[in-house]
């Protein structure tokens, strides 16, 4: 990413942290990864999924953390990222190679074609982000909702300058706009097929992602127009 690119993505930002501490809520990274566990399940976030757990993976604090939103010095909730580097393997085969470890054989992929499939144009330098949970008194803004995740991707663009971001969204949440919502750009329906459901994982998932050039052209036009983002409606569900 180019350097006016890097600092229209730190003006962003900056109008998310700014907007977010005028409603009293402040944002703390960590790389402390069992602690920022415990403190999700303290605010009712039922179970952390093995992709980016710190019980199944030797995570680095050079290239994982969390975000965890506060207010009124209370956790009120929080995300993961994990930074990763896919040069001479595909995404499709990074994961099913990954749940067959992380599941232990309560879960896998079915294999549904040997071609490319267009959810692995997402390569090079990508950053999986996960585990995002609002503590239930704190949901219903959409608003609160935009900012805080437009932080976060501002935030893996300035700490590891990706070349994608992606997460997985529910076939339900997406058909509802929850992706767009978060401010991704792109979404691949059916990127995971499974052979074995395993516990925690909905059977239509959405690989949702966001390319570095995009977020360039997003963040610039943010910041010529920044009611695009700082406009208010409400979301009643984040989970």
């Amino acid at each position: 990413m180019a350097k006016a690119a890097i600092l229209d993505v730190m003006k962003v930002f900056s109008t998310c942290l700014q907007t977010l501490e005028e409603k009293g809520i402040t944002v703390e990274d960590s790389s402390e990864f069992e602690e920022c566990e415990d403190r999700m399940r303290a605010i009712g976030k039922n179970s952390i999924t093995p992709m980016i757990s710190s019980e199944h993976n030797d995570l680095s604090k050079d290239h994982a953390g969390w975000l965890i939103l506060r207010k009124d010095g209370q956790d009120i909730g929080g995300v993961a990222a994990r930074h990763d580097m896919l040069v001479s393997e595909t995404l499709s085969s990074f994961w099913a190679r990954s749940y067959g470890r992380l599941y232990k054989g309560q879960g896998h992929l079915r294999l549904v074609t040997d071609a490319s499939r267009p959810c692995d144009e997402i390569a090079g330098s990508v950053i999986y982000m996960g585990e995002f949970f609002i503590a239930e008194k704190m949901r219903g803004s959409r608003h609160l909702l935009s900012l805080y995740t437009h932080l976060l991707f501002a935030y893996c663009h300035i700490r590891w300058q990706p070349d994608w971001l992606y997460a997985f969204v529910r076939a339900d949440d997406a058909r509802l706009g929850y992706a767009t919502e978060y401010g991704f750009t792109r979404q691949y329906p059916g990127a995971h097929v499974w052979g074995v459901l395993p516990k925690g994982r909905a059977t239509g998932e959405y690989l949702v992602a966001l390319k570095s050039g995009e977020m360039a052209d997003m963040a610039r036009y943010f910041n010529h127009h920044p009611s695009c983002l700082l406009g208010v409606d409400s979301l009643k569900r984040v989970e």
